[in-house]
């Protein structure tokens, strides 16, 4: 944990600017630091990819940044980066991670307006561990919008290829058997193509 925290430190004070990466510079206030509690990271291939909200300065109603960060150090034949996986309004969006040479999974929830009725989503991505290219982009929402989903944790199962992301919800979600206020997505082959997901809902 103390490794991790520095390389938190290192980027956020020193590299982040020059991570590079698909974002390039930050430019803004609130270091990582600062939101090290809420950062999710996974480890592999000598890299550790690490995923946070950042609000943006001067914006309100406020509005986060989900980021994927790739840490500088010197163990990862990549180097530093950084991608901005997408933005929540109002929601500071809760995130996970997970991956492994295939590529990076991430999840995160949002809300794409002010609006009292605009629903909570969750978003799924792969993220290409050595460019950080967004290869694949999917939702998880209630259907009609009738509903929220309320949090989302991802993973990787043993095969390797496998994407499992489970959580809460309130409402259906399309396509899903089963009933109750969980939820679990499956995703086959989630790195390779872009099979359909499987939806399974339960007490």
């Amino acid at each position: 944990m103390q490794f991790f925290k520095r390389a938190v430190y290192l980027c956020a004070a020193v590299l982040l600017p020059a991570c590079g990466g698909a974002d390039g510079a930050i430019g803004q206030e609130d270091s990582l630091a600062q939101h090290e509690s809420a950062v999710t990271s996974v480890s592999f291939g000598g890299c550790i990819f690490s995923i946070t909200a950042y609000p943006q300065s001067g914006v309100t109603p406020p509005a986060y940044d989900a980021k994927l960060i790739r840490q500088p150090i010197p163990s990862c034949p990549y180097g530093g980066g950084l991608v901005t996986l997408g933005t929540s309004v109002i929601l500071e969006p809760s995130r996970t991670v997970a991956g492994n040479s295939l590529g990076v999974a991430t999840a995160f929830t949002k809300k794409s307006s002010v609006s009292g009725s605009s629903p909570t989503t969750v978003t799924v991505q792969h993220v290409d561990p050595a460019t950080l290219a967004i290869l694949r982009t999917a939702t998880i929402a209630v259907y009609l919008g009738a509903g929220n989903v309320e949090s989302a944790t991802v993973a990787v199962e043993a095969d390797g290829t496998t994407v499992t992301v489970s959580g809460s919800k309130t409402g259906v979600i399309y396509g899903e058997t089963g009933s109750g206020s969980h939820y679990t997505v499956t995703y086959p082959d989630f790195f390779t193509s872009t099979t359909p997901p499987t939806v399974a809902a339960f007490p």
